[in-house]
């Protein structure tokens, strides 16, 4: 049996390995890692953390601006793979272009798709932009669906979808935190806060947050750092300019802020469980911070993820500037509030989803009667493949 296990950006990587680790033990099983390079170093970094080595890694020639583009290259290029070696299954996770993408060529390629965190919905189809529609088509094609919680669960029901193609298992994030926490030291940069210093986690990404949405969280950050002294902000910049522009533009060599490249997952993770709470619009995040017990205000208007916010360990606060100062303020200033937020329990798992997915899937799927597969050698179209090891 051949599941084919597509990742592209950093969250894919850390959400799949615990999966993979785990078919990895499965007799009868083959699980291929794809890597297709839609985050680039930033994936690969998670990838040699989690010690995993592609089968496969695309060639991706895309407009690096256009949506598109890459959607369009993804499925062109994970159609040759799924015709030149047709995998029993595969597996996609989250709501980003590769996970769309790759579900739809395992569609047309008539592949079973397993979708892992699936359920996930903000009820609005521009917030988060694309990701609600991503996720929203993935179900449609989808053959197995992995909630990470009750409440995801039910929004896929409510869609019409059948129970029985719906799992409960627990967000493997937590699997992956809770792996790596245990790895993980204090990091260097921590280092460049005074001690004893309440050190404030800030991450910015999201289209919703480019150009004026960054400019309103910076304009919080400097407000915060002059009104409280014994607080220092890292704050992890993303590589995408309409981000790191104002970001750098505001923050850089400003006292008590340290900029920094965007982190290997680590030491985040070390930054992450060490901080006193965090500022940030990524979805990832909220499903992490509350397995430290650090309090998260979502830089967001609405979120998916709303048992963090129902568990009171995560709080909506958009990039409005005046209200994340009061947010974060309240935080600061009054201690029980923040041991309220701070209580470590975490709404999304108990660190064996990944377990639970390998389980199932190992017990739903059945090898598919093999197709002759023409070579990658005989087909124009080999120049998108990279490297292929033998299944």
């Amino acid at each position: 049996m051949i599941i084919d296990l597509v990742a592209g950006t950093r969250p894919e990587v850390v959400k799949l390995a615990p999966v993979y680790a785990a078919l990895r033990q499965m007799p009868g099983v083959t699980p291929r890692w794809i890597a297709t390079g839609q985050h680039g170093f930033l994936a690969d970094q998670a990838l040699e953390v989690f010690g995993i080595e592609p089968d496969l890694r695309l060639a991706l020639d895309w407009d690096r601006s256009s949506l598109p583009s890459l959607t369009a290259r993804l499925m062109e290029n994970l159609g040759v793979h799924f015709t030149a070696s047709p995998p029993d299954y595969v597996l996609v996770q989250g709501d980003t272009a590769t996970a769309f993408s790759a579900a739809q060529a395992a569609f047309l390629s008539r592949i079973p798709v397993g979708h892992v965190e699936a359920g996930l919905r903000s009820a609005d189809i521009s917030s988060p932009f694309p990701e609600e529609g991503f996720r929203q088509l993935i179900a449609r094609v989808a053959k197995d669906h992995f909630a990470p919680t009750a409440g995801a669960a039910r929004n896929l029901y409510r869609e019409g979808l059948d129970a029985g193609q719906v799992r409960v298992t627990g967000n493997t994030v937590v699997d992956a935190v809770t792996q790596i926490a245990e790895l993980t030291q204090a990091p260097e940069i921590l280092s460049e806060a005074a001690p004893g210093a309440r050190i404030i986690l800030v991450t910015v990404h999201r289209r919703e947050n480019w150009d004026e949405g960054a400019k309103n969280i910076c304009k919080a950050v400097l407000r915060l750092r002059d009104a409280y002294e014994n607080v220092h902000f890292i704050v992890a910049t993303h590589t995408n300019p309409r981000v790191l522009g104002p970001v750098t533009e505001a923050l850089a060599g400003q006292e008590r802020i340290t900029l920094s490249d965007p982190l290997a997952y680590p030491d985040f993770i070390g930054v992450l469980k060490r901080a006193y709470m965090v500022l940030s619009d990524s979805g990832g995040v909220q499903e992490e911070a509350p397995s430290f017990g650090v309090p998260v205000l979502v830089l967001r208007d609405t979120t998916e993820r709303m048992e963090a916010v129902r568990a009171r360990v995560a709080k909506l606060v958009g990039s409005n500037t005046d209200r994340i100062v009061r947010e974060a303020s309240r935080l600061l200033s009054v201690p029980r509030i923040r041991a309220r937020m701070g209580i470590a329990r975490n709404p999304f798992g108990d660190g064996r989803a990944g377990q639970r997915i390998a389980k199932l899937i190992a017990g739903e799927v059945k090898p598919a009667a093999r197709r002759v597969a023409r070579t990658i050698a005989d087909k124009p179209e080999s120049r998108v493949l990279t490297s292929v090891k033998a299944a």
